[in-house]
Parts: C-alpha cells; sequence; structure tokens
C-alpha cells in the first residue's frame, strides 16, 4: 500500500493563489525555456546562488504558451508599479501607500495621526511630505492633508472622468492624445539619442573586442592584459545591451499611445457611481498622486493635487 497523504472528498480542486502567482511570473508558462537561472559560487564552492538575469539563458517559444502576452505585461506592470505600497502591522496595505508624492521635493508621504486630541485613538488620520517630517523645514515644508478630504478629492476626479469618458469619449481620447503628444516627443526624442548613443557604443565594442583577440593571437600584447581588457569590454558590452533592451522599452511604450487612452477610456467609464475607495481599486485605476503646498489666492486658500492614472499619466480639462 502506497504511503502519503490520503486524498480528502473535500479537498478543493481549484488552483489556490500562490500556485496562481508563481504561474503569472514564470516565463516557462510564456512559451519560453529559460535556463541558467542559478550555478555554484566556483568549481570549488558548490553553494547555490541565484545568477544575474544578464546570464540568464532565454530560448523564446520553444512550446505551447498557457498564459498570453497581454496577461504576462499587465502582471509585469503591477509587480513594477510605484505605488505598491508596505503591508501595516495589521497585514494590510494601507489605502494611500506608496501613491502619494510631494510636489514640490518629490519624496513620499507619510501618515500621520494627531495625538494631542483628548479622544484616544485619534480620529484625526492626515498626510505629510516625508522629507519634511525627517529633516524639518530646511528640507521641505509639511505638505499637510488630511485622509478624508484627499479621499474626497480622488472620488470626485475619478467621477468626473468616467462620466466624462461615457459622454464625450471622443473628445476626452483627442484631448488626453493631444496631450500625450506634446510630452512625449521630448521623451521620444532624448530616448532616440540615447539608443543612438548606446548603439554606437556597441559598436565601438565589438570592434576593440576583435582587436583584442587580434593582438593576443599576434602577440602584440601579453595574454594577461588580453584578459583584463576583454573582461571589461565584455562587462561593458552587457550594461549597454541591458541599457538599450530598457530603453527600446521605453520608447515603444512611450509610441504606443492610442491603445493605452482606449484602454483607460473602457477602463475609467466603469466607475462613474463610486462611492468608496478601496485599495484595488486605486492600484488598478492611478500610478501616483502629487500634493502641492497649500497657498492663500483671493483670500482663501487652494493648493494643487495632481492624480496620474495608469495608461494615460496626468489628464488635465
Amino acid at each position: 500500500m502506497a504511503k502519503g497523504t490520503p486524498k480528502s472528498a473535500n479537498r478543493s480542486k481549484a488552483w489556490g493563489a500562490e500556485a496562481v502567482r508563481l504561474i503569472l511570473r514564470n516565463e516557462v508558462y510564456l512559451g519560453h525555456m529559460v535556463q541558467n537561472k542559478t550555478g555554484t559560487v566556483s568549481y570549488k564552492n558548490h553553494k547555490q546562488i541565484t545568477k544575474p538575469q544578464s546570464e540568464w539563458i532565454k530560448v523564446e517559444n520553444t512550446h505551447e504558451p498557457i498564459i498570453s502576452q497581454d496577461v504576462w505585461d499587465a502582471v509585469q506592470k503591477m509587480d513594477n508599479h510605484p505605488s505598491r505600497g508596505r503591508t501595516a502591522k495589521c497585514g494590510e496595505i494601507p489605502l494611500f501607500s506608496g501613491m502619494l508624492r510631494c510636489m514640490d521635493c518629490g519624496a513620499s508621504f507619510r501618515f500621520i495621526r494627531d495625538y494631542r486630541t483628548k479622544r484616544k485613538p485619534s480620529s484625526y488620520k492626515a498626510y505629510a511630505c516625508n522629507r519634511y517630517m525627517s529633516g524639518g523645514k530646511g528640507a521641505c515644508t509639511a505638505h499637510v492633508i488630511n485622509r478624508k478630504a484627499l479621499i474626497a478629492v480622488v472620488l470626485t476626479d475619478i467621477r468626473s472622468k468616467a462620466i466624462l469618458a461615457k459622454r464625450n469619449r471622443e473628445a476626452l481620447k483627442e484631448r488626453i492624445l493631444a496631450m500625450k503628444k506634446t510630452s512625449n516627443e521630448e521623451k521620444t526624442s532624448l530616448l532616440k539619442t540615447e539608443l543612438t548613443a548606446i548603439e554606437k557604443r556597441l559598436a565601438e565594442l565589438e570592434k576593440l573586442i576583435q582587436a583584442a583577440y587580434e593582438d593576443k593571437v599576434m602577440g602584440r600584447i601579453p595574454e594577461g592584459i588580453c584578459v583584463n581588457l576583454l573582461n571589461k569590454y565584455e562587462s561593458e558590452r552587457s550594461e549597454k545591451l541591458e541599457c538599450k533592451k530598457e530603453l527600446s522599452a521605453k520608447l515603444a511604450a512611450s509610441e504606443a499611445n492610442e491603445k493605452s487612452v482606449d484602454d483607460w477610456l473602457d477602463m475609467i467609464q466603469d466607475y462613474a457611481q463610486l462611492e468608496e475607495l478601496d485599495r484595488a481599486t486605486l492600484g488598478r485605476l492611478i500610478q501616483k498622486i502629487e500634493i502641492g503646498e497649500k497657498r492663500e489666492a483671493d483670500g482663501h486658500i487652494e493648493r494643487d493635487i495632481n492624480i496620474y492614472y495608469n495608461f494615460v499619466g496626468f489628464v488635465e480639462l
């Protein structure tokens, strides 16, 4: 009789969350074979280590995928989302954790309570510039914003854009594309300039590597110097290739405007009746929120709050 865990009639046949999470982050299920991800320290030290991604060996389209490229890209975008946030002591990620940025210094925001109140625990909840909280007035200003007030602003902004997306989709689309074109022209130009410089340097490195091999074969330089040069060139080439890959991805993203705007319009229009904010909704819709400092204008206090949405960025109406 085989030993092991008895089969339970009540055991669920559904996939667990952890299993799904691992599948969505493994390129094998995308149809690619990835090898050389781990190895030993040396031929003397057999301790297993994780190798840098530049040393992985990947062969694409070796078998039938079970997840699509669109799903993979969406998961990668979520993993690299700047507003993933830190988990609090209660095990949950606070509502705006990781999303708030100081409009003046760029620092993140810190959650604060007012413990001077007689009520315990304090019902006052707010956020403030982390650089100010750590370094005082010499570092930045407070930029304090009440949590309830911030929630109201974000809800209003989401609902207003959702209603506009439903009622006047094409006009909103044209406005966003015009804004993105203006901001992307300069960004795209810079990316192309960087990419051209990297490609030029890669071509130079190919020639230098070839010349070093020829000098070694012809005996024009000692073997030790040749090895050092080759290691230096190969290291720089690996670095430049990785940089080229990142720049190419950024360039492709900056040029894929119309589809990203359509995706955002399809998504945002479902939130015209949004009544309550939760972390999942914020993560799906918003990339970051910039908070400006309060200022007096025409006898009243005002401040700038810029909300940057996924796919389209800041949408000014």
